[in-house]
C-alpha cells in the first residue's frame, strides 16, 4: 500500500513539476536587464513633462480621483455627514464587511463635525479600511496602502477603542494606529506637506537613522531638509519622532549615496526604465504588505520619483490619467498595433491590474514591468508574487491572453 501511494506522490509531484516548469511567464533574458531598453532608446533621456507641466497633470488628477486631496488646501472643518460617507465608502468601494465588534469600532453613532487634527508619520505605517489591525494574510481584505515615515496626515476621527485614528493623506483615506503618528500644529504640518528643500528616494528602498530608530523609506517618498547646504557629501534632514504622541524634530544626515535624489527627478522614458527596474525581483506586497509594492503601488512610486502623484489603486488611475486608448470593440490585430504604438512608460490597464511598458523589443513585441501576484495556465492558477519583466501573451482564468484583456491605456503627458 505505501508503495503505491509513493508512486502515486511521484506522479502528483512530476506533473507539478512539468506545469511549474511549463507555466512561465517571466522574461529572463537580456530584456529584463535597464541596458537592453536603455541602448534601443537613442532619446530617451530628453525630457518628457516640464515641471510646470507635472503640476497641471497633478491638479487634473487630483480633481478626478475621490480618494487623493490637495493637503495644502484642506478644509479645517468636516461636516459629520460628509465624513460618515468618507467612511463607509472604504467598505462599500470594495464591500468589506468586519466582525459587528469591528464595524462598531468605527464609532459612526457618535459622529459630529469635526475640526480637523494634523499628524505625521513616524515609520512606515498601514492605511487600514477598517480600524483593526493586520489579520497576518498577505492578502489581507482590510488592508488600504501603507504611508512612508515624515508623511503628513490630516485626521479626522478616533475609533471607539481610541487606538486608530481615520486621517486622509495625498491620496488614500483609512484607519491609522494612533501610536505611529506624532500630532502637531499646521503651521509645522504645512512644513511637511510643501518642504521648501527635500530629497527623493530613488532606490527601491532607503534606511534611515531617526534618533536610534531605523525606519523604511520608499521609493518616490519625499525626505524634508533643513536647508539645501550640502556638506561633507550629505544634506541635513529634519525628521518626526514622539514625545507623549506630540511631535518633535531631530536631525539627521541624508549621504549622497544614489538613493536619493536632490527634488525630483527628471520626467524621461528613460527614468521610468531605471526606476522601475530598481524593483526587480522584490516580493509582491497587496496593499504595501511585506515592506514592498502590488501592481498599482509599483507604478506610483516609480511615477512619484518624478513628481508625478497619480492615485493609489490600479482603477482610479486608469481613470485619472491622460488617455492613450480605450479597448472598446478592438480586435486582436489592433490590440498588437497599439500595444506597439504607446511609448515607454506608458501604463496597460486590465481588470484589477497594472503594468507599465518597457518598449519594443528586436521583434517588435510590446515588453511589460510590473509587480505581479499570479497568473494562469490551463486553467491553473499558478503564483509569482514579485516584481518581472514579461509579454502580454500570459493568461486569465478563462484562458484569455492578457493582451484581449486590456481595458486601456493611459500616459503621463497630455496628448
Amino acid at each position: 500500500m505505501k508503495s503505491i501511494l509513493f508512486t502515486a506522490l511521484l506522479v502528483v509531484l512530476f506533473f507539478i513539476g512539468n506545469k511549474t516548469a511549463f507555466a512561465q511567464i517571466e522574461i529572463t533574458d537580456a530584456r529584463s536587464t535597464p541596458e537592453y531598453w536603455l541602448d534601443r532608446n537613442a532619446n530617451g533621456d530628453e525630457i518628457i513633462l516640464t515641471s510646470e507641466k507635472i503640476s497641471e497633470l497633478n491638479e487634473q488628477m487630483l480633481e478626478r480621483d475621490k480618494y487623493s486631496a490637495d493637503l495644502a488646501n484642506y478644509p479645517e472643518k468636516i461636516k459629520a455627514k460628509n465624513l460618515k460617507a468618507q467612511i463607509l465608502k472604504l467598505t462599500d468601494d470594495v464591500k468589506l464587511n468586519g466582525t459587528e465588534a469591528v464595524m462598531a469600532n468605527r464609532n459612526l453613532n457618535a459622529l459630529t463635525d469635526v475640526k480637523v487634527l494634523y499628524a505625521v508619520t513616524l515609520e512606515r505605517v498601514n492605511i487600514r479600511l477598517l480600524p483593526q489591525a493586520f489579520s497576518g494574510d498577505r492578502y489581507d481584505p482590510a488592508q488600504g496602502t501603507a504611508l512612508d515615515p515624515a508623511e503628513p496626515v490630516a485626521v479626522l476621527w478616533t475609533s471607539k477603542d481610541g487606538k486608530f485614528v481615520f486621517a486622509q493623506s495625498r491620496n488614500y483615506f483609512g484607519w491609522i494606529d494612533k501610536n505611529q503618528l506624532a500630532f502637531t500644529d499646521k503651521v509645522t504640518w504645512l512644513r511637511y506637506v510643501q518642504p521648501e528643500n527635500f530629497v527623493v528616494v530613488v532606490n527601491n528602498k532607503k534606511f534611515v537613522n531617526i534618533a536610534g530608530k531605523v525606519v523604511r523609506f520608499q521609493m518616490g517618498a519625499v525626505i524634508p531638509l533643513v536647508d539645501d547646504t550640502f556638506k561633507d557629501n550629505a544634506w541635513t534632514a529634519y525628521l518626526p519622532v514622539s514625545v507623549n504622541g506630540e511631535l518633535r524634530e531631530v536631525t539627521a544626515k541624508i549621504p549622497n549615496d544614489g538613493n536619493v535624489n536632490l527634488g525630483w527627478l527628471d520626467c524621461t522614458e528613460n527614468n521610468f526604465v531605471r526606476q522601475g527596474f530598481k524593483f526587480l525581483g522584490d516580493v509582491y506586497g497587496w496593499g504595501g504588505l511585506d515592506n514592498s509594492v502590488d501592481c498599482s503601488a509599483f507604478v506610483g512610486d516609480v511615477y512619484r520619483s518624478m513628481g508625478i502623484n497619480i492615485p493609489r489603486d490600479a482603477d482610479k488611475q486608469e481613470g485619472a490619467m491622460p488617455i492613450f486608448a480605450v479597448f472598446n470593440n478592438v480586435t486582436h490585430d489592433e490590440r498588437v498595433d497599439i500595444a506597439n504604438r504607446a511609448p515607454t512608460g506608458a501604463l496597460f490597464f486590465k481588470p484589477g491590474h497594472v503594468m507599465m511598458k518597457l518598449g519594443n523589443d528586436e521583434n517588435g513585441e510590446t515588453i511589460m514591468i510590473h509587480a505581479a501576484s499570479s497568473y494562469f495556465s490551463e486553467g491553473y492558477k499558478i503564483y509569482v508574487r514579485k516584481v518581472l519583466v514579461s509579454d502580454l501573451s500570459y493568461e486569465n482564468a478563462a484562458g484569455v491572453p492578457t493582451i484581449d484583456c486590456l481595458t486601456g491605456i493611459a500616459i503621463s503627458f497630455f496628448l
